[in-house]
């Protein structure tokens, strides 16, 4: 099992112009824990199972996986979604975050 980080995003981090994250945006995240999950699983699947995994009614659709491009967090494709294992999310990739965003 790998342990991942989820992370709920303040508003106003975000840049809707460009659909990204900058590095300075990520002082204000705030933790929502960790969850230990197969690094096998793809992150469709992490997302069709989100509420078991934090012990609440998640809603799926307000998760996004973030990935590190350039000194910017972008979002995952949704048809990135069903090809990306956790694996790739997990230490030392510690460059990726799962974010909640309000």
């Amino acid at each position: 099992l790998v342990e991942l980080h989820v992370f709920y995003v303040p508003e106003g981090s975000w840049n809707y112009k460009l659909n990204t994250i900058s590095i300075e945006g990520i002082n204000k995240f705030i933790s929502a824990g960790f969850i230990r999950i197969s690094p096998q699983l793809t992150l469709q699947a992490l997302r069709e199972h989100l509420g078991e995994f934090l012990g609440v009614a998640a809603v799926a659709e307000k998760f996004l996986f973030l990935k590190f491009i350039g000194n910017n967090l972008a979002v995952v494709k949704e048809k990135q979604e069903s090809e990306l294992k956790l694996s790739s999310f997990a230490p030392p990739y510690v460059s990726t975050v799962i974010l909640n965003l309000h």
